[in-house]
């Protein structure tokens, strides 16, 4: 058990038996209505760490890493449906009651079949600029690819020191611009997301990537969001970044999105991309506080 100071107060880091495999998971002070952070592929807990202090007071958090991914054991097989059972153990051995779940990317991705599925389970649903379209997940561009091979060799170094300098020469597409730039240039020599990717790339089993690239049709193939979303029956919050900023829920896949779900509202910010509370938290925070304080 490690003690984590996040602003001001201490996040507890336990450990949770799921069956097939151990997830490492944080912990806030109880006190408050349970709220379940998931994050996205290839990260881990910490990448809600700029938003929990202020959410922390109110709501008592739980932030597991997915199996794979930060300090969780590592699993045989990591497609989509894998991850949602180790989640649903969580909720009803860990957390023992419904839950708010906030899925950020491949986060909500799983939290939506958890919800669809597990109506039970998930009191309402915030989903964090995840990809909608069962469509746009099969397309997987040869760009995609690419991106997820070097990240898999990456994760294979398991040096951050070695890791940071090739994450600075990645090409990365720049809206209004022809051709990508080095990531150094998009987002600053000595920007923060350096060493927090190459962090989690430095704890993440290179199988996750593997199932991603070398299966990928396979690894979603439950993600049907037409059968889906309208077995969603909780208040849902669809939490857009800008598609021209790099956000990977479109606005059509909003508008789909929003004739599906019984009970959905929806929010864009404009001057962020797929990253959300990693580029302004504020602005993510004035959107899910507002949502949260609704369902009491």
């Amino acid at each position: 058990m490690n003690l984590l100071m996040t602003g001001g107060r201490f996040m507890t880091e336990k450990t949770f038996n799921a069956g097939p495999v151990n997830l490492n998971y944080a912990e806030g002070p109880p006190g408050g209505p349970p709220l379940l952070l998931l994050h996205g592929i290839c990260s881990r807990w910490q990448s809600f760490r700029h938003i929990i202090p202020l959410l922390k007071n109110r709501w008592h958090i739980y932030a597991p890493d997915f199996r794979g991914h930060g300090k969780s054991g590592w699993a045989e097989s990591y497609r989509l449906r894998d991850y949602v059972p180790d989640i649903v153990s969580f909720i009803k051995n860990c957390i023992k009651e419904p839950t708010v779940l906030f899925g950020h990317s491949f986060g909500g991705m799983a939290g939506i079949m958890l919800a669809a599925n597990n109506p039970g389970l998930v009191k309402a649903l915030i989903i964090g600029d995840s990809i909608i379209s069962t469509e746009y997940v099969r397309g997987y561009s040869r760009n995609g690819r690419d991106f997820s091979s070097l990240w898999r060799h990456l994760a294979e170094t398991e040096s951050v020191e070695t890791i940071i300098p090739e994450l600075k020469k990645q090409l990365i597409p720049v809206p209004g611009r022809k051709g990508p730039a080095p990531a150094y240039i998009v987002y600053g020599e000595n920007s923060r997301y350096f060493e927090f990717v190459a962090e989690c790339l430095s704890q993440l089993d290179p199988g996750v990537l593997a199932s991603d690239i070398e299966q990928h049709n396979e690894h979603y193939r439950e993600y049907q969001t037409d059968i889906l979303l309208p077995k969603v029956q909780c208040p849902v919050l669809l939490l857009q970044g800008n598609p021209d900023l790099g956000a990977v829920m479109r606005d059509e896949d909003v508008s789909k999105a929003l004739s599906l779900l019984p009970k959905a509202q929806h929010v864009k910010i404009e001057h962020v991309g797929h990253w959300l509370h990693l580029q302004d938290k504020e602005a993510v925070l004035k959107a899910v506080i507002p949502f949260l304080e609704s369902l009491s």
